[in-house]
């Protein structure tokens, strides 16, 4: 009899414990496949461009290594090359003067508005530059800091290359090269370029394949 009772009690205990895990599962269980898996990324960057400085065209290029985090967020390293003829300058010197900046460091791209075939970004870079105004009787260099934000497109034009064209704007602190030729490199720049790598790396490799009719 009181073997009876005890299967009977022990019995009513399991059956009471799998209805309340069945319940509990239904409403807490999260499947393991579910979970949204970071997506990493690396590229080589390059780009061309054309500007202004104070009137004065310029031409620029540039080249850059990022990080790619989640496809939100570019790290990176960059350098560029800007020239200018600096066709309209004080001209009390004498003679034609030529502009040659050389500038780069940190890189860093927030990513916005995403879809599968275009982006928005706003890039920025910041760090030293080199910068040299020469003419027939005078050269003179210069070292300044640069801040230069700006605003891209990107068109994914596979997973392994992208395309961007965009806008920038370039801050300098101030220079002395040239007494009256220029005293910052302040200045606008419209830019395209194209990225080779891979954007996607660590794909969820447990995600379920639809079924194949």
């Amino acid at each position: 009899m009181k073997a009876s009772t005890i299967l009977l009690t022990l019995f009513m205990f399991i059956s009471m414990s799998i209805g309340y895990s069945q319940e509990t599962e239904t409403s807490d269980y999260i499947e393991f496949n579910d979970r949204k898996n970071i997506l990493h990324g690396i590229y080589l960057g390059v780009d061309i461009g054309y500007g202004q400085i104070k009137k004065n065209e310029t031409t620029n290029a540039g080249v850059k290594l990022a990080y790619v985090a989640n496809k939100k967020m570019e790290l990176g390293i960059t350098a560029r090359a800007l020239y200018s003829g600096l066709s309209s300058v004080d001209r009390s010197f004498g003679g034609d003067f030529d502009l040659l900046v050389i500038y780069g460091g940190l890189h860093v791209e927030n990513i916005v508005l995403r879809t599968s075939r275009f982006n928005f970004s706003f890039p920025l870079l910041m760090g030293p530059g080199y910068v040299q105004a020469s003419g027939p009787l005078i050269k003179s260099t210069d070292i300044t800091l640069i801040i230069e934000p700006g605003i891209n497109i990107l068109y994914n034009l596979s997973k392994y290359l992208q395309f961007e064209a965009g806008i920038k704007y370039r801050f300098s602190s101030p220079i002395d090269p040239i007494p009256n030729i220029l005293d910052n490199i302040n200045g606008f720049s419209i830019n395209i370029g194209a990225k080779i790598g891979v954007f996607n790396l660590g794909k969820n490799r447990y995600k379920k394949k639809a079924p194949i009719n």
